[in-house]
């Protein structure tokens, strides 16, 4: 038979005194509280601490009789009260004992991280000794997401919400990790066997990236502005070129400069539509209202534009 993590000498015993923070059976046999016991929950004089102090009491009664299920119910019934370093070391390790081994390393873990420092050493040493045994009968994941506050799932159960504690314990078998928030949704499955120990890293789709779409818009524009603003000049080039006499070299030299503006405003337009169009694109397949990236496609148009007077490109788009 296991002994609970504080039967290295007699069970702990939990008193009613300012705080409900009973610290480990030292060698008198008999808890006793100390002002360094951790405590998250109300004064024990309160009704739910005394009830949570009885009810610790019958549960280390009923482990004394090695009626372990019953034991089980009591230190759930104090943790669910009022939860502490001691309630969670004993109620880890009766799980043990009741074939509960996820639930165990759950309060084993939160014992260990909440032990007090004035504590024995013997009683971390048991304390990790009962953890290691809980995980190698269970799995361990260590799930990151690449947003916060989204909430994470496993098997349809939420557990929280990102960014979660380092550990996460799950019972063997095919798993579903699931993260969702403001409607976005990933999921992966994977199969965890006993004593594994994985890293699982979920990405949800953010939605518009705001600075990616106002620097495509802007660089998109200033390409537009440039091309109308060298047809402008090539068009002004042209003007000069008439009025000189035909095969005069001033004549020529104004056609050639008409000709390079008029080239330089063609692929300005060109690049700048490119970049318009892009950041069309990707503004509406990544927006909420947008059902499908390929309704999205449907609604953008472009083409070529070359008239005499100009050279560019035409956008087009229905909303």
């Amino acid at each position: 038979m296991r002994k609970p993590f504080s039967k290295f000498s007699p069970p702990l015993l939990l008193c009613a005194a300012v705080l409900l923070a009973p610290s480990i059976a030292g060698a008198t046999g008999k808890a006793r509280l100390t002002p360094t016991s951790p405590t998250d929950g109300p004064p024990a004089t309160s009704i739910a601490g005394e009830r949570a102090a009885q009810l610790y009491r019958e549960g280390n009664q009923f482990y004394d009789e090695a009626r372990f299920a019953e034991a089980e119910a009591r230190y759930q019934a104090a943790w669910d009260l009022q939860q502490s370093f001691d309630v969670a070391g004993n109620l880890g390790n009766v799980e043990l004992e009741v074939n509960q081994p996820r639930d165990a390393a759950e309060h084993l873990q939160y014992a260990l991280g909440t032990f007090p420092l004035g504590e024995r050493a013997e009683k971390r040493s048991f304390l990790e000794k009962r953890l290691a045994e809980a995980k190698s009968q269970v799995g361990t994941l260590r799930i990151s997401v690449n947003v916060d506050d989204a909430e994470v799932l496993i098997d349809g159960k939420l557990i929280g919400r990102s960014p979660l504690d380092a550990q996460v314990f799950v019972d063997p078998g095919k798993r579903t990790i699931e993260a969702r928030r403001a409607g976005a949704r990933t999921s992966t499955s994977l199969l965890v066997a006993k004593g594994s120990d994985q890293r699982i890293a979920l990405s949800l789709d953010t939605g518009q990236n705001i600075p990616l779409v106002v620097a495509g818009g802007a660089v998109g524009l200033l390409g537009v502005a440039s091309g109308v603003t060298f047809a402008i000049l090539s068009t002004a080039k042209g003007r000069s070129a008439a009025v000189e006499p035909s095969g005069s070299a001033r004549r020529l030299d104004l056609r050639d400069s008409q000709t390079s503006l008029a080239n330089i405003s063609f692929w300005s337009f060109i690049g700048g539509g490119v970049v318009l169009a892009g950041t069309a694109v990707y503004a509406l397949t990544t927006s909420s209202r947008t059902p499908a990236p390929s309704a999205a496609l449907s609604r953008f148009h472009a083409a070529p534009l070359v008239t005499s007077d100009a050279k560019g490109f035409l956008l087009g788009a229905s909303f």
